[in-house]
């Protein structure tokens, strides 16, 4: 069996899922990009250079439809209009046997239409689900879009519950739907062949001119309104935890100087702020913080840095606007907070760093939890519903 699995670039939490399905032998595995991304491109929501210090394109057969390597991303109408015909003629000239789209795209629904013509099986891997307030108009573009859209595929990958009710508000039979757990990073492997990735406490500390004698709590990600930084820091400041706790902040953004003024105007001395961490240097992070915060407003789909942090053991505490939120309630791997609701993001705080018994049981969970999150065992998945029994 041949598949094929179409994204619009080189994601960099998919690469190491590609390498796990391509060293299968139960199948031959294939990876269609749109565009061609530089490892150092430009992030509009990072407002940086960034690289995610992942390799791209070793260990996987793969095809750009369009080859020059490019420093953005583009998701562009004309663009997409260019890439439809060249995306058809693979279909028609590539030998396959299944076909994955990654997200709802338009040059996806004329791909999976020309699949279902040649007789392909086709597969929609979308991280979407329904939170948030939508105005009339786009509730009923987006719904005549996913339900004409799910006429052309035959099976569909959900990451986590709210995705499955994503699928199953427009139209998607639940017989037809499938857990593939979202696999994050490839950070065994990375550890085993750099070992000195994992720093030591007092490593990490001297490292990043860090105090030994705190306890952390990360957020990482893009200052911007949908990862909403500042209700945390605002929040820590408000949670008055103690000397002990240090809240540390990786990332960059439009709102970086405004986090930065907030910390010095309120005279936190425990915060330190740092740029952007790539997937080999916030292996130290996540191994010495005690809790990962998630903050999210309407926009941060599946909480990909959650479901990176707790291979690590770290608790979580996620906003409900985190696509993650409900496993994090039945995994019991940390606490939930309304988004309108932020004395409840400062009440969770307080409770984890002053009660060590559950935050010690969210960690043991998380790291049991965490085993779901590697591209082995989302290969392993994958094998089982694609190949018969």
């Amino acid at each position: 069996m041949k598949l094929l699995y179409v994204s619009t670039h080189q994601i960099h939490n998919l690469t190491p899922l590609y390498r796990a399905l391509a060293k299968r032998k139960e199948i031959e595995f294939k990876s269609i990009y749109w565009q061609n991304i530089s490892t150092n491109h430009h992030d509009v929501e990072f407002n940086k250079t960034i690289n995610f210090e992942v390799d791209q394109f070793s260990g996987h057969n793969y095809q750009c439809l369009f080859n020059d390597e490019k420093n953005t991303y583009d998701y562009g109408f004309l663009f997409q209009l260019k890439l439809i015909p060249r995306l058809i003629k693979l279909l028609l000239t590539e030998e396959f046997d299944v076909i994955v789209f990654h997200s709802y795209r338009i040059p996806h629904l004329f791909a999976a239409i020309i699949s279902k013509i040649i007789g392909k099986k086709t597969v929609m891997r979308s991280v979407s689900y329904n939170l948030g307030k939508r105005g009339l108009i786009k509730k009923c573009l987006r719904s005549i879009f996913y339900k004409f859209s799910n006429l052309f595929y035959d099976n569909y990958w959900t990451i986590h519950k709210l995705n499955e009710l994503f699928f199953l508000n427009f139209n998607v039979k639940k017989k037809n739907i499938y857990l593939i757990d979202h696999c994050q990073g490839e950070y065994k492997l990375m550890i085993e062949n750099e070992p000195s990735l994992l720093l030591n406490r007092n490593d990490f500390c001297n490292n990043y001119d860090l105090p030994t004698n705190k306890k952390f709590i990360l957020f990482a990600g893009r200052f911007i309104e949908r990862k909403n930084p500042k209700i945390l820091i605002e929040s820590f400041f408000d949670a008055n935890l103690g000397d002990e706790w240090f809240l540390i902040m990786a990332g960059n953004g439009k709102f970086e100087i405004d986090l930065k003024t907030y910390a010095e105007n309120n005279n936190l001395k425990n915060v330190k702020f740092f740029d952007f961490q790539s997937q080999k240097k916030i292996i130290s992070f996540f191994k010495n913080s005690e809790i990962l915060v998630v903050p999210s407003e309407l926009g941060d789909t599946h909480g990909n840095i959650a479901a990176e942090a707790i291979q690590f053991g770290c608790a979580l505490i996620l906003s409900n606007m985190v696509g993650l939120y409900p496993e994090c309630q039945k995994e019991d791997i940390g606490l939930v907070f309304d988004i309108d609701k932020r004395y409840q993001l400062i009440s969770h705080l307080q409770l984890l760093c002053s009660d060590n018994k559950i935050l010690k049981k969210f960690q043991v969970n998380a790291l049991e939890y965490g085993k779901k999150k590697t591209p082995e065992h989302s290969a392993n998945l994958i094998i089982n519903k694609l190949l018969p029994k």
